[in-house]
């Protein structure tokens, strides 16, 4: 679909359009802040450069980020404002990000549980990424055709586990990531068994999976983080699980969703360019 608008609405109201349309506010958890969150008033003249900026989280430092590079709009994963407020203030963060993007006039869309849901969204992706087969929701939307929480890959033939984990390791960016295997292992023979083992029904959910994964029962669980009790009540099942870390596959989905965007702005009536923040995960491993 090109991106221009016939009724000739303002650069940010295309962009958040667009975003709408791929992933729909009906679509997100209850109570979660979803959609344009923070508009503008600077348009983006037709012909002229605009700079995209996207980001897992809208920390003070990607708006640094984004004021300098200039940028007229911010795509984030997560929550921007994340919780209500009654009063705008610098004393906190959120009112200094909030501000911040008023004064440097800055529109804000977040995705969130919407792109967790969404057909394209970041679930769906990872799922088909890993191997062939059939893709669905794990909970299907009561209204919305291919949309619900998580997905489950069936793959068409069955997938030894390393084969598994290094895609997901290229996919992800990563070079380490846990792994629970549901069979009793000795440490010396965790690479054989990875070989031996293989999987045709994996179950994908971004966050923390416990809630929805708990007693799922297929061959392998992907997912955010897990307690220890829900991991070894998984491997009790004879379900595998896999731990990429918080943030990890949705910073990575971002790349893929850059890429989207921008051939579906390619032809638009501005020039725009999409780029991923570096703001990187708190955490590190060390």
């Amino acid at each position: 679909m090109r991106a221009g608008n016939v009724h000739l609405q303002p650069f940010h109201r295309v962009l958040s359009a667009s975003l709408s349309r791929r992933f729909p506010e009906a679509i997100a958890e209850a109570g979660d802040t979803v959609g344009l969150t923070i508009d503008t008033l600077r348009d983006v003249e037709r012909g002229a450069s605009a700079l995209v900026l996207l980001c897992v989280d809208l920390t003070e430092q990607v708006l640094s980020e984004a004021a300098s590079a200039r940028a007229h709009f911010v795509v984030t994963y997560s929550p921007m404002p994340h919780s209500p407020f009654t009063t705008l203030s610098t004393d906190d963060v959120l009112g200094r990000i909030v501000l911040g993007c008023a004064k440097h006039q800055i529109a804000v869309h977040s995705v969130h549980s919407a792109c967790d849901a969404a057909s394209g969204g970041v679930n769906a992706w990872l799922a088909r990424s890993l191997a062939r087969g059939v893709v669905r929701p794990i909970v299907k939307h009561p209204k919305v055709a291919d949309a619900g929480q998580g997905r489950v890959l069936e793959c068409d033939e069955a997938t030894p586990i390393s084969t598994v984990v290094e895609r997901l390791k290229a996919l992800l960016g990563v070079r380490f990531l846990r792994l629970a295997l549901a069979a009793v292992v000795a440490p010396e023979a965790l690479a054989k068994a990875q070989e031996f083992l293989t999987v045709k029904t994996v179950a994908v959910q971004v966050g923390e999976g416990a809630t929805l994964l708990r007693g799922w029962t297929g061959d392998l669980l992907i997912t955010s983080e897990m307690s220890h009790a829900d991991v070894v009540a998984a491997n009790a099942q004879n379900v595998n699980v896999i731990l990429t870390g918080q943030s990890t596959i949705e910073r990575a989905y971002l790349q893929y969703l850059r890429q989207e965007l921008e051939s579906e702005f390619a032809d638009s009536d501005w020039n725009v360019l999409f780029k991923c923040s570096t703001d990187c995960n708190p955490l590190s491993v060390v």
